[in-house]
């Protein structure tokens, strides 16, 4: 994450490219293998509508709201077609990119971190990747036949206060 003030024109296109375009392109790219009740599965960020204190990410939250523009778009516009597109906007996981980037923290960081968690989340904790799997497996089954267009919010409780 990066200060507003120091983005540079690489790290906006680099974020864009990632975020959004790749997106963009591949599921066009795939529109020709794609049959009705076919669904498209985005991952977004929790970053995309709430902000955490001292954590600057303009440019990372705009991205992810234009992936969240676009999954709304997509849904409206392949929806004739029998595809669904949704996005899963996850809050913090654990994960190995998490936990090198904890490790690296000194001592006091990681206890204030630690203390943040749990006093932000309602659940108490950060997220598994295992606590993303069921809406996944939903979202790409027939029980979600008529569910598109939705940004669903995987993230503790996080963005409900």
């Amino acid at each position: 994450l990066v200060p507003f003030e120091t983005v540079s024109e690489a790290q906006f296109q680099q974020s864009f490219a990632l975020n959004v375009t790749a997106v963009f392109f591949l599921t066009q790219g795939l529109l020709p293998h794609l049959a009705a009740g076919a669904s498209v599965i985005n991952i977004s960020s929790y970053f995309a509508n709430k902000m955490i204190p001292k954590r600057p990410s303009s440019l990372y939250s705009l991205s992810k709201g234009a992936l969240n523009s676009l999954t709304k778009s997509l849904a409206f516009e392949l929806g004739p077609r029998g595809i669904r597109v949704n996005a899963i906007a996850p809050g913090t996981v654990d994960t190995a990119m998490r936990r090198k980037t904890v490790d690296n923290l000194p001592a006091e960081a990681k206890a204030e971190l630690k203390a943040y968690v749990e006093r932000s989340y309602p659940l108490g904790r950060i997220g598994r990747p295992d606590d993303l799997a069921g809406i996944a497996v939903y979202l790409a089954s027939d029980e979600a036949a008529w569910t598109s267009g939705g940004v669903f919010s995987v993230d503790g409780g996080y963005t409900a206060g």
